[in-house]
């Protein structure tokens, strides 16, 4: 199923884990909704502006969320999330480019590192309005996760 010019439900909703721990990423109605929301507000922008877009996650059911240890208040529970990267630029271009010409609820660099391909793009889009856009860079400190506010270096 297309959900816009360049992008598949099958593009958000695939997940080796899921594959692999038998668990089922089938989108409901909501969920579904959602994707096209963000996958319009978002994805096909930065498609139509960089190129080929790689989806490294989208939508995570409950299951598939916790399996792999993220929050249960994660917006890619809801599918209004997707962590992705562009081939032609660095990832963190990608977020700079977002935070000024788009409107999301958040926008995180995660994990960028020396190499400009370090690392990917975190971005979520409430439908319902409400977008905070609010900006961090995610960066390990020892072995936790620590958020920062911008976009860090």
């Amino acid at each position: 199923m297309k959900l816009s010019k360049n992008f598949s439900l099958n593009e958000l909703t695939k997940s080796q884990t899921a594959i692999r721990m038998g668990i089922d990423n089938t989108s409901d109605t909501e969920q579904l909704v959602n994707l096209v929301v963000l996958v319009q507000q978002v994805l096909q922008p930065c498609r139509e502006q960089f190129g080929s877009i790689s989806i490294n996650s989208g939508l995570r059911v409950l299951e598939l969320n916790q399996a792999i240890g993220s929050s249960d208040k994660s917006q890619h529970i809801n599918g209004e999330a997707a962590d992705f990267e562009a081939y032609l630029i660095s990832n963190r271009r990608l977020a700079e480019w977002i935070k000024e010409k788009l409107d999301f609820d958040q926008l995180i660099l995660e994990y960028p590192g020396p190499d400009p391909r370090d690392g990917w793009v975190h971005c979520s889009y409430k439908r319902d309005g409400g977008n905070r856009k609010q900006v961090l860079t995610a960066v390990k400190e020892g072995s936790k996760t620590v958020y920062k506010k911008g976009l860090q270096e």
